[in-house]
């Protein structure tokens, strides 16, 4: 099951945080940011926990698909 996370309007690490909260048992998470920053920040913490990330979107808004490696 996918789960989706909505963390637009959130400055770093709250984005982080955010997705620290459901990662665990997680195998696909949907992640909604909206800077640059946020995308580089929850992409290093996702890879650190064994996901493979691919980012969509650009010009504040993001959508990153993280999936279980």
């Amino acid at each position: 099951m996918k789960i989706t996370v909505d963390a637009n309007g959130l400055s770093c690490p709250e984005p982080v945080l955010k997705l620290k909260k459901v990662i665990n048992g997680a195998e696909e998470i949907e992640l909604l940011v909206d800077s640059q920053v946020c995308v580089e920040n929850c992409t290093r913490f996702a890879e650190s926990k064994g996901f493979a990330v691919s980012v969509e979107g650009g010009r504040g808004q993001y959508v990153m698909t993280l999936k279980k490696a």
